[in-house]
Order: structure tokens, then sequence, then C-alpha cells
């Protein structure tokens, strides 16, 4: 599947909210996340730029792949999706079984909810706020950006890894 999307850092979520409010959707309660990047000892997976994630969820753990694709004005990636029926630790378990351990983990606090094809989620990290839109057509993901009345020049295309990082180098 393609995953196609934009983020934009809002100092809090009201206007957006009240936008939401105004086409009659409410995003969902707030779910806390926490999310755990693997990969090989020497980094394998980051040298191929490929994404290996385990990220609690409601039955289990979803397990996530992402690899990138050309770019568009959007950030891009190919990204495969499973549930596991076990808790995170017991993944982590399995997979580093395999060789895998944890490099990178974040906790963000999310609410979700669509605007049509895409899914838009209101994302809380210690470092910022974010309104992130995701989908799998760029028509989608604009079609959303100028519902919310973002500039899609504004848009970012780095991970929540790249944009920690920057946040802690400005300390």
């Amino acid at each position: 599947m393609l995953e196609m999307e934009l983020k934009f850092r809002v100092d809090d979520f009201t206007d957006v909210e009240r936008r939401l409010e105004s086409m009659g959707i409410e995003p969902g309660k707030p779910v806390k996340e926490n999310n755990l990047v693997l990969d090989l000892m020497g980094g394998a997976l980051r040298q191929m730029d490929t994404l290996f994630r385990l990220r609690n969820c409601d039955g289990g753990t979803l397990v996530t792949v992402k690899r990138p694709l050309p770019a568009t004005a959007l950030k891009v990636r190919h990204e495969e999706e499973a549930v596991l029926e076990c808790s995170q630790e017991e993944a982590l378990s399995l997979f580093g079984l395999l060789g895998y351990g944890v490099v990178y983990s974040y906790e963000k606090t999310r609410r979700e909810c669509r605007i049509g094809e895409a899914q838009v989620c209101l994302d809380e990290l210690w470092f910022g706020r974010f309104v992130e839109i995701e989908a799998e057509s760029e028509e989608a993901v604009m079609k959303a950006v100028d519902i919310l009345g973002f500039d899609p020049d504004e848009g970012i295309r780095f991970s929540y890894a790249a944009l920690e990082k920057d946040a802690e180098q400005q300390k």
C-alpha cells in the first residue's frame, strides 16, 4: 500500500478542531502510543532507508515496514502492516530472536478522524503538536490539507524521529 502524508506543526489544535466540528467530524479519544523502531546490529535497515516499527494497538501489536518511493510534494512510502495478537514486549522478544533490537523509541498521544479518504491525526509529542494527514493518494491528502486551511508549502515531510533529533539539538 502507498502512504502519502504531510505533517503540520501547530501551537494547539483549536483551529483544526473548529474546522472539523463545522463539518460534523469529531476526532476520536486520545490514545497513547508507544512506538519502537527496530533494526539489526550495524543499521542495515537504516542504510536502506527502511523503517521497521512496533506500535501498541487494540488487540496486540501493530507491525509496520515502510520503504521509500520517489517523492512528490508529499512524503511517499510503501507501507505494509499487520497486527500480531501479542503484547509489544512479546513481539519485541520474538523479533529479538532474529537479531532485531530497539534503535529508537517515542511516545505520542494521538486522536484520529477522517476527511474523505484521508486520515487526519492530531499528534502530541514532547517536542510539539502536529496534524498529520495521510492517504493513499496525493489528491486525498491535498483535499484534506485545503479543507483544514493549511498551506501545502509549509507541510513537513520528515519523520518524528528527525523532528525529535532537531528539537534535541535546539535545546
